[in-house]
């Protein structure tokens, strides 16, 4: 795991309530508040009781995703692969996390087992300053990118740059968009009649 990746998942762990997310066997989306209960340098471990239906959501698909927010309007978004650990991994998480005995005391806790988030994607983002801030990371895998690029037919009017609530818009022979301060709102989208923007898909 790089040096970036690191940072942003050692802030999970220090957030530690996320939101995950799975999709059911109907293929609806399902959300609930779990702990991310360790990080290290091969991902992020969690844990689920085996009677749950995250436990099962998590074997069957061996997909979550993340969602977490830190202090200072900062939030937290990762898409990861997931795979179940040896039970070792249960009692390491008790270790790190001694409240979790008052919830499963003595070898209740063995009615638990422990996930590990193998390799991702995901992204911080921070409301608080102007312009705002962005910044993908991964482990694992290639970072997933979003937001919108300008192409070579763009005929520099400037209407992007004037719709732009970021001003992250540069002018240019080719307008460029810098992704670190992009709302990804779409108006530049919106308002180019060259139709030179395109919408970079995750």
């Amino acid at each position: 795991m790089n040096e970036k990746a690191r940072k942003y998942v050692d802030m999970f762990r220090k957030v530690k309530i996320a939101s995950a997310g799975t999709v059911d066997a109907q293929g609806h989306p399902r959300s609930r508040i779990i702990n991310v209960m360790i990080a290290a340098d091969e991902g992020m471990y969690i844990v689920t009781s085996k009677g749950k239906p995250f436990y099962e959501q998590l074997t069957e698909t061996g997909e979550v995703a993340l969602s977490a927010m830190c202090p200072d309007c900062q939030s937290l978004k990762f898409y990861g692969k997931v795979k179940k650990v040896e039970k070792k991994w249960v009692d390491k998480v008790f270790e790190e996390n001694p409240g979790m005995n008052e919830v499963y005391p003595g070898d209740t806790r063995y009615i638990l087992d422990a996930f590990l988030i193998y390799e991702g994607t995901g992204e911080w983002f921070d409301l608080l300053n102007y312009p705002i801030n962005r910044e993908t990371f991964s482990y694992g895998m290639e970072e997933e990118k979003a937001g919108f690029e300008i192409m070579d037919n763009c005929i520099a009017c400037g209407n992007c740059v004037n719709a732009c609530p970021q001003k992250c818009i540069t002018p240019g022979s080719v307008y460029r968009i810098d992704p670190s301060h992009c709302l990804q709102c779409g108006a530049c989208m919106e308002t180019c009649p060259a139709g030179a923007v395109r919408k970079i898909h995750e």
